[in-house]
């Protein structure tokens, strides 16, 4: 039996946690197609007859000097040191840039075996060409290389395959019915994070979070009330909505996914809160963040 931990990197919006999700066979990471949704380390666990596989989404590399995103860089940094494996995915719709050449030296500096996953091949009109010849001045092996769609499924076996190939004979971590190792009340925030920033502006994901005030089983469904809070006043209209019609929606999709999830009624309670300028406050973002 083999087993081991395996990071997966790669810059925002590239199918990270789409890929998580669609291996283990559950929504585990957050999904959005606004950059950076992803702010933690989110661990999946897939497990099957050969072993069991850890796999440790990260939030999407990119370069900045804002103290939020520096902290976040920090998580990919610190998931690298815990790995056998790194799982470098790249979006083929993208021309590899800056971020790429940063990854990729990260990636070798770090002596981790690594496999490059091109993302999306189901897509038309892509930049595989200009990635390929990338790749190859990179001097990156044919046999490290991997196409697939995380959301389609395609080549996902195969990819299976060759993680277990790089991992050495171990013992299972987890028992073989977990498919992840996040608490209760922080899954609960990131879905409701997760219908906060769906079809709102680009700059919320930096600039809220959730917290959960309270959390009971009351006759066999959840009581919850969360706080959802915000860095300005306007982010708090935002949220809020015309007449409170974006909560009520917000509130609406995260109990059907809440309920769906834990397999149980669920009564959520939402409020909106401003704590103005909190990405800035170091003890805030260090406990969100880990």
């Amino acid at each position: 039996m083999k087993s081991g931990f395996a990071a997966i990197l790669g810059r925002p919006s590239t199918g990270k946690s789409t890929l998580l999700n669609s291996i283990c066979g559950h929504k585990i990471s957050i999904i959005s197609p606004i950059p950076q949704t992803t702010r933690n380390k989110i661990k999946g666990i897939f497990t099957d007859e050969r072993g069991q596989i850890i796999f440790i989404d990260t939030p999407g590399f990119h370069l900045s000097k804002k103290k939020f995103n520096i902290a976040m860089m920090n998580n990919i940094h610190s998931s690298i040191g815990e790995v056998e494996l790194i799982l470098y995915i790249i979006d083929i719709q993208d021309k590899p840039g800056e971020e790429e050449n940063k990854m990729l030296e990260i990636i070798k500096n770090s002596k981790i075996k690594f496999l490059v996953l091109l993302n999306k091949v189901d897509l038309k009109n892509t930049k595989i060409k200009e990635i390929t010849q990338f790749l190859k001045e990179k001097e990156i092996e044919d046999n490290n290389i991997i196409k697939i769609s995380a959301e389609k499924k395609i080549n996902t076996e195969e990819l299976k395959n060759k993680i277990y190939e790089n991992f050495s004979e171990g013992p299972l971590y987890y028992p073989q019915e977990y498919y992840t190792d996040q608490k209760i009340n922080f899954r609960i925030s990131e879905i409701i994070r997760e219908k906060t920033i769906e079809n709102l502006k680009e700059e919320l994901p930096y600039s809220l979070y959730v917290d959960i005030d309270t959390l009971e089983n009351r006759k066999r469904s959840l009581f919850i009330r969360a706080n959802i809070f915000v860095a300005n006043e306007s982010q708090k209209g935002i949220i809020v909505g015309k007449n409170g019609k974006e909560i009520k929606s917000i509130g609406e999709r995260s109990r059907k996914t809440i309920a769906k999830i834990f397999e149980t009624k669920c009564n959520l309670f939402l409020q909106v809160k401003l704590k103005k300028n909190w990405n800035k406050e170091d003890k805030l973002i260090k406990r969100l963040l880990n």
